[in-house]
């Protein structure tokens, strides 16, 4: 670095202002901060005396001088500090002298805090004590007097130690505070010395990059600098072009994390029906190999449909977009839509996109059959109805007892209509109740006691009997009050239903350690092997053509089952009722785990 450079002049000003500005404050903590230091410890040894002389004042009459010295000492042994009772220069009591020394000591007439006192009433002076061997800050005061204490003069000297140790703290900061200074100088110079070099190198590295395509690098403009505007210029250039790039880069990203993320399997081609590329969904519907790129459809996706779909649409270019529908290991759905586009280069390539449309067709056969069982259930009672009703109407019975039993045929039938729509209603309003229940710990054998006493009434006018099997705990399980209930209801409505004049219905519980398996078993007719599964499902029965004196719907088993699963469960029949008669069925509720108890 020159003498004489840019650099090193602006070290030499900033290394001059920075030692102006250490003399200064070095002036300031040495002879400021001194003084006031100083003066604080006058001030307070001035209250101080004139503290001790009310004291003095205030007390009882001195029976000797001795007495008024032992008096003192103790004083000053409180308040840390030396005190002194000088009369006509003679030492009459002193804190760090015993008494019987005091004749010992000097003619103190002659101190200048005692000459001081003759002036202007108080006397102050710092100096070195030969009798305690270190620096004392002196401050006198005339005292007049009283009964057993001559006139004379009241000295307190407090050590000057702190004072000093203080300045000394501070000086020793301020030597640590410069070095520290000095040496980020040092370091910022050398920084400045290297950036200074630096910014002389950016335009040519800046206009390397640029031809060989990195626009990211940027100059730092100086102010005042003779190449500002070129720099600004270049700089505008790089973060024009740079901003373009982002760009394209960013809608290419957009592109493919939408064509990755998409449910949809998407598969590109090119003007000859070559796969381009494809993504994530596509090849998990497929299996795609990891051969497929430059291959035809049908050799990757093995489905002549899908060819024949790509060919019409490449010997069709003004054709609009077509479909098809293809079942997959017959078990999924898939619709497959076709359509040309145009690259950046204008060839046209085609695009192919599956719709997994199983659960879309899933729905609306589950409606049909929805619509085609309700249709079929609500049938035979509103036939029954419109007869009787137009029997009443038309050829009205002369015996009331006849016309009250074809009004109770009616009745029969509206309620047993009004069972399948409040039932359709339960078991749509449990499927949406799932999605957002919230399971808590229960007690199994409280509301299984609630559902038997409920039943209890009903049981006992057809002497039914209930009869259980059950730990001793509380058999908690996971579920939610209101379909607990539900289920145990239904349950044991349809033993009762189905048992003979004075039957017993078993109810039995069993831990298997993880779950609480609970069984209802009644002794009626019994259900088949061939209807042991299809009893669960909506409208089913096992005579279809009958309607029973319940007027039963076809759902309580179906909804048990909705609600079992909604909890987390399973429910199933376990007898079979060929030989033996009677029907169990049986369904299991997990067990709380260690933190929901």
């Amino acid at each position: 670095m020159k003498l004489r450079s840019f650099q090193m002049r602006i070290l030499l000003w900033t290394w001059g202002l920075l030692l102006m500005a250490m003399a200064v404050v070095f002036f300031y903590s040495t002879s400021i901060v001194g003084d006031e230091l100083v003066t604080e410890a006058e001030i307070r040894t001035r209250h101080q005396i004139e503290a001790i002389e009310w004291l003095i004042q205030d007390h009882s009459t001195f029976q000797s001088q001795k007495d008024f010295a032992e008096w003192l000492d103790a004083l000053a042994f409180k308040l840390n500090s030396r005190i002194t009772y000088i009369v006509n220069g003679k030492v009459v009591a002193d804190s760090e002298v015993p008494f019987a020394e005091l004749g010992q000591m000097d003619d103190h007439s002659r101190r200048p805090e005692v000459l001081a006192v003759q002036d202007d009433g108080w006397g102050i002076n710092v100096r070195h004590s030969d009798t305690l061997g270190k620096d004392m800050l002196y401050v006198a005061r005339n005292f007049s007097g009283l009964s057993g204490v001559d006139a004379g003069v009241l000295r307190m000297a407090v050590p000057f130690s702190h004072v000093s140790a203080r300045l000394d703290l501070l000086r020793s900061n301020l030597i640590w505070l410069f070095l520290g200074t000095f040496a980020l100088a040092v370091l910022l110079s050398v920084v400045m010395s290297h950036n200074m070099s630096r910014d002389i190198r950016a335009f040519s590295e800046l206009a390397r990059s640029i031809g060989e395509g990195d626009y990211s690098k940027r100059l730092r403009v100086l102010p005042g600098g003779e190449f500002k505007p070129l720099a600004q210029s270049v700089n505008a250039m790089a973060q024009s072009i740079e901003r373009n790039i982002e760009l394209i880069q960013d809608q290419k990203g957009q592109l493919q994390a939408v064509f990755g993320g998409m449910r949809e399997g998407v598969l590109t081609l090119d003007s000859h029906g070559r796969v381009e590329s494809f993504n994530k969904a596509l090849d998990e519907m497929f299996n795609l190999p990891a051969t497929t790129v430059g291959r035809s459809p049908i050799e990757v996706i093995r489905r002549f449909e899908i060819q024949d779909l790509v060919d019409k649409v490449i010997a069709e270019p003004e054709a609009g977009p077509r479909s098809i529908q293809i079942d997959i290991l017959d078990t999924r759905i898939i619709e497959v839509t076709a359509e040309r586009f145009l690259d950046q280069n204008g060839v046209r390539k085609v695009i192919l996109v599956f719709y997994d449309i199983t659960e879309m067709k899933r729905s609306e056969k589950g409606l049909k059959d929805f619509v085609a069982n309700a249709s079929h259930q609500l049938r035979t009672p509103l036939t029954s109805i419109k007869g009787y009703t137009e029997t009443l109407l038309d050829m009205p019975p002369d015996d009331p007892e006849s016309a009250r039993k074809f009004l109770e045929i009616v009745l029969k039938n509206a309620d047993h209509m009004d069972k399948v729509i409040s039932s359709m209603l339960a078991l749509a309003k449990s499927e949406q109740a799932g999605k957002r229940l919230k399971l808590v710990p229960l007690s199994g054998r409280e509301h299984l006691s609630r559902a038997i006493d409920d039943l209890a009434v009903w049981a006992g006018e057809h002497n039914i009997t209930f009869r259980t099997r059950t730990p001793d705990d509380e058999m908690a399980v996971m579920g939610e009050t209101d379909g607990l209930l539900h289920v145990f209801h239904n349950l044991l409505n349809n033993a009762v239903k189905y048992s003979p004049e004075g039957g017993v219905i078993t109810v039995s519980a069993e831990d298997d350690g993880e779950s609480i398996v609970f069984c209802v078993e009644d002794q009626g007719p019994g259900i088949s092997r061939e209807h042991s599964t299809k009893v669960f499902e909506r409208f089913y029965r096992v005579d279809e053509n009958t309607i029973d004196g319940s007027g039963s719907a076809g759902l309580g088993l179906a909804i048990c089952r909705r609600i079992v699963k909604n909890l987390g469960g399973d429910i199933w029949h376990d007898g079979y009722g060929e030989d033996v008669r009677g029907a169990r069925f049986c369904f299991r509720l997990n067990k709380p785990g260690d933190s929901a108890l």
